[in-house]
């Protein structure tokens, strides 16, 4: 066990922690201390009904920097509907710790803020060109798998975290670019990660993929650690209906992987089908297919950072060769309840991120 990872989930861990099985808000608020040998980051993305779509990243350092030293970071990505993009990154001064509270998510950086306020989130983005002003309602409450917690190596010390507050929320906006301004509404997601380690050091790969679908909301990731952990296979399930969390067993889990072949642009293996199987009870189950028809994005993270060739070389020897790819395609959910079936379908996004350089997909189960 020299090379284990775990979820933690036993008594000691959530008294370790300070928690209990029913999430709470204190948990969204800060949970490092900001600095070197650390990382964490608040995240929130929008849908809009006339085709734009916003993500806005509040980061205690420059994005996952786990060694350098503090740097409150805000990232804004506007997409429009016809696949153009706007891009604002904003960083405090470096050595500078990031104003936030741990009683509850409230975080402040530079002239823009994202706040949990009765229920709802907060979130206001502003620089010279952009005023985004967000109200975020839950619709599925918070939600962690079990602690929250991965648990990595004999000592356990080092983690990776990660709380969902919002599993899917309705969402009002108004955003103003230029001095035109838009009045919004859509859905959206809100999580919060942390950890001490670099992720490219725990985690080889993953699929990670989230749809409202009918009335469910669905969560579905499957992660493979890295080499040194055994490629073990670490699944991910949050099932929901019409605001009720029915399922998170990812115990009873299945991950299939279907119609594998190697991406032209980042030279490793995609699954043109995802099939997430989940038990419910003794005559229940639940089939969540995603159908991959094409990709949003796909990259090599090595090429877009632009790295001189002895980077490039030293990378390799590191066995460091991230690249992402943004799935698009038709998803399916098959519930099955003592005999009686329905089914749906929907397009969907879901992605792709690869640290490590091996082209091939290896398993642990």
């Amino acid at each position: 066990m020299n090379n284990s990872v775990i979820i933690a989930n036993n008594k000691e861990d959530y008294k370790r922690l300070g928690i209990t099985n029913e999430p709470a808000i204190w948990e969204d608020g800060m949970r490092t201390h900001g600095r070197e040998g650390t990382y964490e980051w608040w995240y929130f993305d929008a849908e809009y009904t006339d085709g734009n779509k916003i993500v806005v990243i509040f980061y205690t350092k420059y994005q996952f920097d786990v060694k350098g030293e503090a740097c409150p970071t805000i990232r804004f990505d506007l997409t429009f509907p016809d696949g153009r993009s706007v891009t604002k990154l904003i960083s405090e001064e470096k050595g500078s710790t990031i104003r936030a509270s741990k009683e509850k998510c409230d975080v402040k950086i530079d002239r823009s803020s994202i706040k949990y306020s009765e229920g709802n989130y907060l979130i206001h983005f502003v620089d010279d060109s952009i005023d985004y002003r967000c109200t975020m309602k839950s619709t599925v409450p918070m939600w962690r798998p079990k602690t929250g917690h991965w648990l990595f190596g004999k000592e356990q010390k080092d983690f990776f975290a990660w709380f969902v507050a919002q599993p899917s929320a309705d969402l009002e906006a108004v955003l103003t670019m230029d001095g035109e301004r838009r009045e919004l509404i859509g859905s959206g997601y809100h999580d919060h990660n942390w950890g001490n380690a670099e992720m490219n050091r725990l985690m080889n790969h993953w699929y990670w993929c989230r749809v409202n679908i009918g009335p469910y909301t669905v969560i579905s990731c499957d992660i493979i650690a890295e080499k040194k952990y055994d490629y073990t296979r670490l699944p991910v399930i949050m099932i929901a209906k019409n605001g009720k969390i029915l399922e998170d067993h990812e115990e009873n889990t299945k991950i299939e992987r279907i119609d594998t072949l190697y991406h032209p642009v980042t030279k490793k293996f995609i699954d043109n089908k995802l099939r997430f199987t989940q038990t419910s009870g003794s005559n229940g189950s639940y089939q969540i297919e995603y159908n991959r028809r094409g990709d949003l994005l796909a990259v090599s993270l090595l090429s877009a950072m632009k790295l001189s060739l002895p980077q490039r070389i030293a990378a390799k020897v590191m066995s460091i060769n991230p690249t992402y790819v943004r799935c698009v395609g038709t998803v399916t959910l098959i519930v099955n309840d003592n005999g009686n079936q329905e089914v749906y379908e929907q397009e969907g996004l879901w992605e792709q991120m690869f640290f490590g350089n091996n082209r091939d997909a290896i398993i642990q189960e």
